[in-house]
């Protein structure tokens, strides 16, 4: 048996999967019906991301038979993995897609959640942009969370740290509801702000994170209050945040104690899955296979 095939078929979670980029190229081609030109690549950061976005996958999303349709192509391609729990990220915009009715939005959720019930766990997140409008913000999102249908919450966009007080009143009503409080933080950003998101919405997870590998004390942190990094090496270096992959923080991490998962952010632009990623650390030589291991095992049943 390859190393490859050895990831691939351990049972293991994806905790950072953006479901409406969460599939194959080959996936999502085949159901769009166009081709992205020079793509996927390397990109100099997250605004030329941004732009494939804004030119190409958004305008083709257009009803919510498309939003259904993504959603379930991540979660097919997931499975092909041998993924086992998918802790997968549901943009809030998506709520328009439905003209706001909340029923049908979270109905078609959990129809997914029961139709893959066999084969993985879905566990849907609701994904925070904080560009989005403040007034859908406050008026959807404590409707969704107390819908009961939502495991965790994510909060993601730009690296920006300011105007995020309004954001405050979610986390804690999302923490007195259990549910699992994420955001992304640490991709491009420093340890010190690593610590301040997770004192700030009192994190359980952080997205990315790998900035933290920048100061050790604040490695101990996360390691001492058990937070996990849900860490996306291919992303990291796709978008220029790591130079090579021989280089990643994630040994550092992983050395330091602190909580790690595996997971592809945008299978759709990074083109790798959480085996192949694995195959990709150790090829580079950046973690063993047995701390490669200890890693998938690290997840909720």
């Amino acid at each position: 048996m390859s190393e490859l095939e050895a990831f691939s078929t351990h049972p293991k979670t994806d905790a950072h999967n953006h479901l409406n980029l969460g599939m194959r190229y080959a996936s999502y081609t085949s159901w769009a019906g166009f081709y992205i030109p020079n793509f996927p690549r390397v990109m100099s950061g997250l605004d030329e991301m941004h732009e494939v976005i804004s030119t190409f996958t958004r305008p083709r999303c257009s009803t919510a038979e498309d939003v259904k349709n993504l959603i379930r192509l991540s979660i097919e391609d997931a499975i092909a993995d041998s993924v086992a729990v998918i802790e997968g990220s549901i943009d809030l915009q998506f709520v328009g897609h439905y003209d706001e009715d909340y029923d049908a939005f979270l109905g078609m959720i959990s129809e997914l959640v029961e139709k893959f019930k066999d084969k993985i766990m879905f566990r849907p997140e609701l994904g925070i942009g904080k560009t989005f409008e403040d007034e859908k913000v406050q008026k959807w999102v404590p409707i969704l969370l107390k819908s009961g249908i939502f495991k965790s919450i994510d909060l993601y966009g730009p690296e920006i740290f300011e105007d995020l007080d309004r954001f405050k009143g979610i986390y804690e009503l999302a923490g007195n509801l259990g549910i699992k409080r994420k955001a992304h933080v640490g991709e491009f950003s420093d340890a010190k702000s690593v610590k301040n998101f997770v004192e700030k919405f009192s994190l359980e997870e952080v997205q990315h994170g790998i900035g933290a590998a920048k100061d050790d004390k604040v490695l101990q942190y996360l390691a001492d209050k058990k937070i996990r990094c849900n860490v996306t090496p291919t992303s990291n270096v796709l978008l220029s945040a790591v130079e090579r992959m021989e280089d990643h923080p994630i040994k550092k991490m992983f050395e330091a104690g602190v909580r790690l998962s595996i997971g592809t952010d945008d299978l759709l632009f990074f083109d790798r899955s959480v085996s192949e990623q694995c195959e990709d650390l150790l090829n580079a030589g950046v973690l063993t296979k047995e701390q490669i291991f200890k890693i998938l095992d690290d997840f909720e049943k």
